[in-house]
């Protein structure tokens, strides 16, 4: 059966794609902005990452690397468990630092050999992107410029730079964006529950990032995942 301690492993995905559920084109001043900053974004193509997760007391994580999505969702992430409930399983079973490659059909956590003893020898656990997953940041804009309640905040500075802050929900998430003066998106968070995320985007139209498919003999799905008790 899945365990809680290889299901918190999954949180690592929901870092960049947590901005699901758009219902349709905002209105406004706001969704207007928007709407350029998404225009914006989607041409530059590629941007390094820097996102926290918090699952409630259970696990939180900090992850880097870059990503690129201009022909769908590519690049590498490294991933190291700040604390929580799960830390100490977590790190048993997934490693610190882990990596997490994003490709367009899901992505993959390379997993440690105690992992592997339990699957087969496969290291490896393949996550398929939900069907209303976000994993760009053109994406989240879309998303919360479709909000109903989508509104600017105000003028906020974020790691030195001027930025102005937007936010909104869709569904029984609620989402918040902040843009640089050039419409760039500086950071995005979403909460729902106990469950946060934010994300940092630098250095956009940096070099294309990759990820290598893992190999599928050493891969497994996480619905076939099993573990100890």
């Amino acid at each position: 059966m899945r365990h809680g301690r290889v299901a918190a492993l999954a949180a690592v995905g929901a870092l960049l794609a947590g901005c699901g559920g758009a219902k349709g084109p905002g209105a406004g001043a706001a969704a207007d902005a928007l709407r350029t900053a998404r225009q914006k974004v989607a041409a530059a193509g590629s941007a390094r990452v820097e996102a926290t997760m918090r699952n409630g007391a259970r696990l939180s994580s900090r992850s880097t690397g870059t990503l690129s999505w201009s022909d769908g969702v590519e690049g590498t992430l490294t991933v190291r468990v700040t604390g929580g409930e799960l830390a100490a399983s977590t790190r048993r079973l997934g490693g610190d630092p882990s990596q997490a490659r994003f490709l367009p059909d899901g992505y993959y956590t390379r997993m440690t050999d105690r992992f592997a003893a339990l699957q087969d020898g496969r290291h490896w656990i393949r996550y398929p992107y939900d069907a209303t997953s976000d994993l760009t940041p053109a994406d989240c804009l879309k998303a919360l410029g479709a909000a109903d309640d989508v509104r600017k905040v105000g003028r906020v500075t974020v790691r030195g730079t001027e930025t102005t802050h937007y936010e909104g929900t869709s569904g029984k998430r609620h989402l918040e964006v902040w843009l640089d003066a050039r419409h760039l998106l500086v950071q995005r968070a979403y909460r729902e529950g106990e469950f946060t995320t934010t994300v940092r985007y630098s250095d956009y139209g940096t070099a294309a990032a990759t990820a290598t498919r893992p190999p599928a003999h050493d891969t497994v799905d996480f619905d076939d995942v099993v573990t100890e008790g």
